[in-house]
């Protein structure tokens, strides 16, 4: 397994680090959606829990005390409401509650804990749940760090629909195209996932699937699902090379095994500055490719290092302006893929 990717004694919650060929003690926790939700649950309802996980978080807790916990992307995520397009306050409150809560407990206050019935929560949290989403664009400018990934994602399903009829390097290329010249965004973990998908990679084609979520009833909710298990992957390696918000030395805390797979063979290479940026430099171990499919693709990522400069300068004094680009793409693409459905 690789050096990045920990789990705890329990085979409960994994730790994944920022590079695949060593590991280091971590200060800060990043907590994945998953996570969070299932401290709440021990929060308030400890004996609700079968017993294994009850043990798995009460010595998650204990084993942690001293670390800092970032658990604000998580909440952002779990207490987004498809309904009313908004953060629902009162869920958000209840689970900010149990968060912080927890994070001022000593030992003898998580061991009882786990022992008791829990806290109780008096105000009434209601959430409708949401089949079918029309448009994800709400969420996007709620958190904009979640276009570019999003828009992506909407090409990947969009040219998914072609997979089977066109040539793939003609595939490829229309989606290479895609990210180097219509959007200016390269997202490292996305492009290695659709060279996966889309250039025979059958070793990995199970977990790609299973991020992907390809033929979800709900398609936009799926890709958004999506978009959020990569965006905690990417904000991870950027919190390790620029210490974000304080966070030092960070490892992301996850139950989700397709986040985890892909965890396995993407980690940090290096660090290139960017328009005096600092940009993780991320790799990829795209076994199983045959000698051709290496050569067009060693072409492609050519490009795409040449590009560098002229895509952050489509940025530079003008990045409202930008976003609001991208965003009409995505709303042309969530169309796109809705009427292919209906």
């Amino acid at each position: 397994m690789s050096k990045n990717i920990n789990y705890d004694n329990n085979n409960y919650f994994c730790y994944i680090g920022a590079f695949s060929d060593e590991d280091y003690k971590a200060f800060s926790l990043i907590l994945d959606t998953q996570t969070a939700i299932m401290l709440e649950r021990f929060y308030y309802n400890p004996q609700k829990l079968k017993n294994d996980v009850n043990v798995a978080i009460t010595d998650f807790l204990l084993e942690t005390i001293n670390k800092d916990k970032v658990p604000g992307f998580a909440m952002q995520e779990s207490c987004w409401d498809r309904s009313l397009a908004s953060i629902n306050s009162p869920q958000f409150n209840r689970l900010e509650k149990a968060l912080n809560d927890m994070n001022s407990w000593d030992r003898d206050k998580i061991i009882n804990h786990s022992k008791s019935n829990g806290i109780p929560f008096n105000d009434f949290v209601m959430r409708e749940k949401v089949s079918f989403t029309e448009t994800m664009i709400p969420h996007l400018k709620s958190n904009p760090m979640l276009l570019g990934s999003y828009v992506i994602m909407l090409k990947i399903h969009l040219l998914n629909f072609k997979k089977s009829k066109m040539d793939k390097f003609k595939l490829f290329r229309e989606f290479a195209d895609f990210m180097n010249q219509d959007i200016k965004i390269f997202h490292a973990v996305e492009f290695s996932l659709a060279v996966d998908y889309f250039l025979g990679n059958s070793n990995k084609a199970d977990n790609v699937q299973s991020l992907l979520k390809f033929g979800s009833k709900d398609p936009l909710g799926a890709i958004l699902t999506s978009c959020w298990d990569l965006f905690f992957l990417r904000f991870l390696q950027l919190s390790f090379m620029n210490n974000m918000g304080g966070i030092i030395k960070p490892k992301l805390v996850s139950r989700d095994d397709a986040l985890i797979n892909l965890a396995m063979y993407s980690s940090i290479h290096g660090l290139i500055e960017v328009n005096d940026t600092p940009m993780p430099i991320v790799s990829f171990d795209h076994e199983g490719l045959n000698i051709t499919t290496m050569n067009f693709l060693d072409g492609i990522q050519s490009e795409i290092r040449n590009s560098v400069v002229s895509r952050s300068q489509a940025f530079i004094g003008d990045i409202e302006g930008q976003a609001e680009k991208i965003t009409q793409i995505a709303i042309q693409l969530e169309l796109e893929l809705l009427s292919k459905i209906k």
